[in-house]
């Protein structure tokens, strides 16, 4: 866990808007946005910077590769996924069975450590096994292949691997490429510039900040957006194909879904945006909260209540 003082705390919502700032200069225009010197300061006396990648593509996906080299130049990056693909598994973890690590690629120069796990699973391991004295000072999961906007993230590997980084209070970054997923390189850079923001500021703990890039190359980029999250840019329906031994068989297909809700994230998306979303670890409904207790609640525990 990440302990701040009374005056990190009152920095941090002026120096994440910041973060966002310099962010949309360096993804889109030429422009210089330099962090506050207090915050700057302290950034530089927190050496090293611990990261750890995960994904929930596996760990030969091309997307994890690719963020951990960008990510090299800002910290010291340990890789720990899924050795096969674990999309969709959300926050899952797989209780009752032991964990083997394995180097990859084994034998050859080594580019990270995959587990017999869900992503999720992958950054609850490597926290509480493989971090640092200091502990790790961001998790970072990705580059998915497609998107994660909108409603879609309470499914996503990707997200879950970020939230289980939230849980233990570790700021934590879930990124996403879409069209096809070509461009890898340039999601990448743009990841990590973000990341050094991060970097350079006090993030709150329980927060996972969600980049969603529609497309994979800078001439591409239409702009940088700060949306909430909502709308479901695609929705799955099943098909029923030809059934073995006497089961019937259901293939899943996806399907486009909208229209979006106006200002959300997965309208940005549609349009050609990148979009960054802060996701908060707690779930609860305020409203709801207060509306029960209007309830009479004790009368739920009486038999004829």
């Amino acid at each position: 866990m990440h302990t701040r003082t009374a005056t990190d705390l009152t920095r941090r919502s002026s120096s994440i808007v910041h973060a966002l700032a310099a962010f949309a200069c360096s993804a889109v225009v030429a422009c210089t946005v330099e962090p506050a010197a207090e915050t700057r300061e302290a950034a530089e006396a927190e050496s090293p910077y611990h990261i750890l990648v995960t994904n929930d593509d596996g760990i030969e996906s091309p997307g994890i590769q690719e963020l951990a080299a960008e990510l090299g130049k800002v910290g010291e990056v340990t890789v720990v996924a899924p050795c096969g693909e674990r999309s969709g598994s959300s926050m899952s973890i797989l209780l009752g069975q032991g964990i083997r690590l394995r180097d990859f690629p084994e034998g050859g120069e080594l580019a990270g450590q995959c587990v017999d796990a869900t992503p999720a699973g992958a950054v609850l391991f490597a926290i509480d096994a493989l971090a640092p004295e200091s502990g790790f000072d961001v998790v970072v999961s990705g580059i998915n292949r497609g998107a994660n906007v909108g409603d879609v993230s309470h499914m996503s590997g990707t997200v879950g691997a970020a939230m289980m980084g939230a849980y233990h209070g570790v700021p934590s970054v879930a990124a996403s490429l879409g069209d096809g997923s070509a461009g890898f390189e340039y999601a990448a850079r743009v990841v990590a510039r973000f990341v050094d923001g991060l970097r350079h500021r006090q993030p709150e703990p329980g927060v996972v900040y969600s980049i969603n890039l529609p497309r994979g190359t800078e001439a591409d980029t239409r702009g940088v957006t700060a949306r909430p999250m909502g709308g479901s840019y695609i929705r799955v329906e099943y098909e029923e194909i030809e059934g073995t031994e006497g089961a019937r068989v259901f293939r899943p297909r996806f399907a486009a879904s909208d229209p979006y809700p106006a200002g959300s994230d997965s309208e940005a998306y549609d349009g050609g945006l990148i979009t960054i979303t802060p996701l908060r670890f707690d779930w609860t409904d305020r409203p709801s909260l207060e509306e029960l207790e209007g309830w009479d609640l004790e009368g739920l525990a009486r038999d004829g209540g």
